[in-house]
């Protein structure tokens, strides 16, 4: 995540514009952030992506800010079954004004320990040779430093862990931080469990449409069409045909998503058609992404891969719904079911919406 040095005269609204993200972004990921933090000479972070529950995430991550320094832990994913490896990345910046001297004991210069109902069940340092001399560092003005450690889902004794809940703890074994410390969840899965969605038992290679309520006629409130997983959409009567369709982005600032999750076969090919357009408001500052992808899903429910087009405000009519399709080539080896995703994901300043009607999902072969 890059960070950002402000100059006199930048706004938050001036900056997300600059790296074409939403403005609350910047105050998610910089949780300090306000009036009197935000001056020249002060450091932020800029976001890469916002984290949402159906956004499978591109990593797992928690932060925390003490004393002008930002520490962050990541996992990469929350789930892990038996017989995986924890993949830890901890790392701090300093977004102060100020260098900061950081003195050790020894050559240990951080640490991974792992918690279970507040119990220190495994530590990264137990298992490491290291050197027995103090030393000290200097971290600059902007200065991050990175570090990387595994966990194999086993106690300190050798012995593999039950499915549960843990906890990850990061943290610099510094004088000046090493009470200083990062928490993240994980959770071991129990692997004659299936997790997460439940995919459909259904035809995986139908010629015609496998989608259930592909007309979005049918809702169970006006806010959520059945058969779809939803988020910040509407019911709308400007429809294709039918009845109804759906506006993604009641609030044009936020994130919104239609999916659907059916059953699906390796060495497949799917295709999926749509209609679509865009809705301007009167103050028609069009600024988001349109992302229409098929994710291949296991049998587990992990996603295995992604297809699909992004398509920008230009490339929507404003006037009238306009049809559109992809196909996603042959599915890779192991997939049992796939998602269908609309995200609708504004940036700076946009105020206008997209509209989505007749969707369909049919096997070509």
């Amino acid at each position: 995540m890059p960070v950002h040095l402000i100059k006199a005269g930048e706004t938050t609204n001036r900056i997300a514009g600059r790296y074409s993200i939403p403005e609350r972004w910047l105050y998610k990921a910089n949780d300090y952030l306000d009036y009197d933090d935000f001056r020249p000479g002060r450091r932020i972070y800029i976001p890469d992506y916002e984290y949402d529950y159906y956004d499978y995430p591109k990593e797992w991550v928690r932060y925390k800010y003490y004393d002008g320094i930002r520490h962050d832990i990541r996992t990469g994913r929350k789930h892990f079954r038996p017989g995986e490896n924890v993949s830890i990345i901890f790392s701090y910046c300093n977004l102060s004004d100020e260098s900061k001297r950081l003195r050790y004991d020894d050559a240990r210069l951080f640490d991974f320990k792992c918690l279970r109902d507040g119990r220190d069940i495994w530590r990264w340092s137990e298992k490491i040779n290291y050197e027995h001399r103090r030393r000290s560092m200097l971290l600059k003005p902007g200065e991050c430093r990175t570090f990387h450690g595994e966990w194999d889902l086993c106690e300190r004794s050798g012995y593999q862990v039950k499915p549960g809940a843990y906890v990850l703890r990061a943290y610099d074994r510094s004088r000046e931080l090493r009470d200083k410390y990062v928490d993240i969840g994980v959770e071991v899965l129990n692997s004659n469990k299936q997790q997460n969605m439940t995919i459909p038992g259904s035809d995986t290679c139908s010629k015609s449409n496998m989608l259930f309520n592909p007309s979005l006629d049918s809702w169970t409130s006006s806010n959520n069409p059945a058969g779809w997983s939803a988020q910040n959409l509407s019911r709308s009567t400007q429809e294709h045909t039918g009845r109804y369709a759906v506006e993604l982005g009641v609030r044009p600032l936020d994130q919104a998503l239609l999916a659907q999750v059916i059953g699906a076969a390796p060495r497949r090919t799917y295709q999926v058609v749509f209609w679509a357009m865009e809705v301007q408001r009167p103050e028609n500052n069009s600024n988001f992404d349109l992302e229409v992808s098929v994710h291949p899903l296991d049998q587990q429910s992990y996603q295995i891969g992604r297809v699909g087009p992004v398509f920008r405000p230009d490339q929507l009519p404003g006037d009238a719904y306009r049809q559109y399709s992809f196909s996603t080539g042959l599915l890779p080896s192991g997939t049992r079911g796939l998602q269908l995703r609309f995200m609708f994901r504004p940036r700076s300043g946009n105020t206008n919406k997209v509209r989505i009607d007749d969707v369909e999902l049919t096997c070509l072969n």
